[in-house]
């Protein structure tokens, strides 16, 4: 891989981990941990509450870039959690991310291009040309008349973003 697409992926990913997990996430991820640790560990080392570690590593999980196993301490008797950051899989957990997100775009400009929309001046709503007929074309919340809503600004808009995301998809 190219450096300046090392530094891209690392910046999506950066953001990818942010978005799920939040700063805490992005604290344990950046630290590039190998091995096992338990979540009491490291909020005694990092001085981070360990109903945020947990939650953070929880959404980490989530996605797959964390996997966990469960022991009994035999001193306590009591279930610990050890955990592990998965960064050998963090290229293709980015990479089905992406792909989740170009879907969700493809199927917003399927509706929005499907479909006719009206919208409200003031902006209480935006509804369907056959909702906007029910409504006799006036918003139901303040009782403007309804304007048709062109919406190629905001496809092309989408299909701009689709387009970046299948390129660096064809990166990675």
């Amino acid at each position: 891989m190219k450096a300046e697409t090392t530094t891209g992926v690392e910046e999506l990913l950066n953001e990818l981990v942010g978005r799920v997990a939040g700063e805490v996430g992005l604290i344990l991820f950046s630290l590039g941990i190998e091995g096992e640790f338990t979540d009491d560990q490291l909020s005694l080392e990092l001085g981070i509450e360990i109903n945020e570690i947990r939650k953070a590593l929880f959404a980490l999980y989530e996605i797959g870039l964390a996997d966990y196993v469960r022991r009994r301490d035999d001193e306590t008797g009591w279930m610990e959690y050890y955990w592990r950051i998965n960064y050998n899989k963090a290229v293709e957990v980015l990479k089905r991310e992406l792909e989740k997100t170009a879907k969700k775009l493809r199927e917003k400009i399927e509706a929005e291009t499907s479909t006719i929309y009206y919208i409200c001046p003031n902006m209480c709503i935006k509804v369907s040309y056959n909702d906007a007929m029910e409504f006799n074309f006036e918003c139901p919340r303040c009782g403007a008349m309804l304007d048709y809503l062109d919406c190629s600004k905001a496809v092309e808009k989408i299909e701009e973003e689709v387009r970046k995301i299948e390129e660096i998809l064809k990166s990675l």
